[in-house]
């Protein structure tokens, strides 16, 4: 590699687009009830799932993350690392989030951009939900049906239960 300094940084910021501007990436729970499930310690969820489910992946991942997008960083700038992590992160919110239905933890949306152009938008695996979709799950909740039939509508209705995977097993 020939050239003097200035010469070899040129082609550094041409190679990692640092001039393009800042790589910004993101995961969207968007459905209207996420920030209430997320942020309240005090609901209980008894199908599994937690509040910061968002919050608790990033900060346990959060150097591997780093470390993915250092990785990347001389090949592409780093996006195809940051696309990684926040498709990581979406993944965990998938199994963190609650799972009474699975609405909200499949609603991760993981997005990248860089200097405020999106180079990576994956839509959510679950739509936002409507005023309609929301009554009829309100009512779902609330139905008369016995607790174990609602936990095997729940359980078939998932993709852990279209895998074949067996049900957890509650303890007495």
């Amino acid at each position: 590699m020939g050239g003097d300094f200035r010469e070899r940084l040129a082609i550094l910021r041409e190679q990692t687009h640092c001039r393009e501007g800042r790589l910004v990436g993101s995961v969207t729970v968007d459905q209207v009830y996420a920030h209430y499930q997320h942020e309240r310690l005090d609901l209980r969820h008894p199908r599994g799932g937690h509040a910061y489910y968002l919050t608790e992946p990033l900060l346990a991942h959060a150097f591997d993350y780093v470390q993915s997008v250092a990785g990347s960083y001389l090949d592409d700038g780093g996006e195809r690392g940051m696309r990684h992590s926040m498709e990581h992160l979406s993944d965990e919110v998938e199994l963190q989030a609650p799972w009474e239905f699975v609405d909200l933890c499949r609603s991760g949306h993981p997005e990248v951009s860089r200097g405020g152009v999106l180079v990576y938008d994956r839509p959510p695996k679950v739509h936002r939900l409507n005023a309609a979709e929301l009554r009829q799950k309100n009512r779902w909740r609330f139905a008369t049906l016995p607790d174990r039939l609602k936990g095997w509508i729940y359980w078939h209705n998932t993709a852990r239960g279209r895998l074949g995977l067996p049900p957890p097993r509650r303890l007495p």
